[in-house]
């Protein structure tokens, strides 16, 4: 037994020495190849991993943004962009021909007195005393033409400038040139609509009701106030002459004061006193006191 005993357990030694050798070197392969294949996994896989993530939660989150937008907002074709395009390029159009129509406008708000000169024929008139010359004689005319055709007006009822002896500045002049167009243009209009019975009185003011600032940068206002009498019939007429006229006026507002009198241009003064107690509201003959509050365009170039 001890010589059997003797005999096997060296091969016995050795086969099992090398059955745990061989394991050992497996195991220990296997734990290289495990640790490498998971700093390989950490390092690469599971960073392009989390890239991968992300991005498909963009993807995910635009595709979601997108399909909401599809469903609120509708979606142009080429032929809706042209039509858009086309009413763009019309709509600049209209503007630059607003513009046109302002800017033609404020050309005669800005001109200044021309003279006949023998030499050089019309001429603008940059001398300021020759200017003022100019402005009072220009101012006598107006008056005089009123008074011939009866047109009667109240105490300071045209609110002409008056210097005096003193020489006005050209910032001064660039004023009052502006202001005597418009006041001349209300003296044709009154002198064409022949219901006016008597100017009241005409007001520069210093600001107006529906001028919007936010245009300051294209043009200003210059606010004004006429008070007129007249047949109550010619009212319309008054109103489309103020807005036909060549200054740019803007009409804010129409109040009628009174309505207390009759005109019946066949009756003495007496007997028309007595016909305005008795009132017979023919509308033709029906005097009012209005007041028109409107202001002039003055376009920036």
């Amino acid at each position: 037994m001890n010589t059997i005993k003797n005999i096997y357990f060296p091969q016995f030694k050795k086969i099992f020495l090398g059955i745990f050798t061989g394991m050992l070197g497996f195991w220990v392969s296997t734990g290289i190849v495990f640790f490498i294949l998971m700093v390989i996994f950490f390092v690469f896989v599971s960073t392009l991993s989390n890239q991968y993530a992300r991005i498909y939660k963009e993807t995910e989150d635009l595709s979601g943004a997108l399909d909401r937008y599809a469903l609120k907002k509708d979606l142009y074709s080429e032929v809706w962009t042209t039509s858009k395009k086309q009413e763009a390029d019309i709509y600049d159009k209209e503007v630059e021909n607003c513009k046109s129509f302002l800017k033609e406008k404020d050309d005669h708000l800005e001109a200044i007195f021309l003279i006949h000169d023998r030499e050089k024929g019309l001429m603008k008139l940059e001398d300021e005393a020759l200017w003022k010359n100019e402005y009072e004689k220009r101012v006598s005319g107006l008056l005089t033409k009123l008074e011939v055709n009866h047109i009667a007006g109240s105490e300071g009822a045209w609110p002409f400038q008056k210097w005096g002896q003193e020489i006005p500045t050209w910032d001064a002049i660039l004023s009052a040139q502006k202001r005597f167009w418009i006041l001349e243009a209300i003296a044709n209009i009154i002198l064409n609509n022949p219901g006016i019975t008597k100017l009241g009185k005409i007001t520069f003011k210093d600001t107006c009701s529906s001028y919007d600032p936010s245009f300051t940068q294209i043009y200003t206002a210059i606010p004004i106030t006429v008070r007129v009498e007249l047949q109550a019939d010619r009212i319309q007429f008054l109103l489309h002459a103020i807005l036909k006229s060549d200054i740019p006026f803007i009409i804010e507002g129409v109040t009628i004061l009174s309505a207390d009198k009759i005109l019946n241009p066949n009756l003495s003064m007496e007997d028309q006193v007595d016909l305005n107690k008795g009132m017979n509201n023919n509308i033709s003959n029906l005097i009012i006191d209005v007041t028109i509050d409107a202001y002039v365009i003055d376009y920036k170039t």
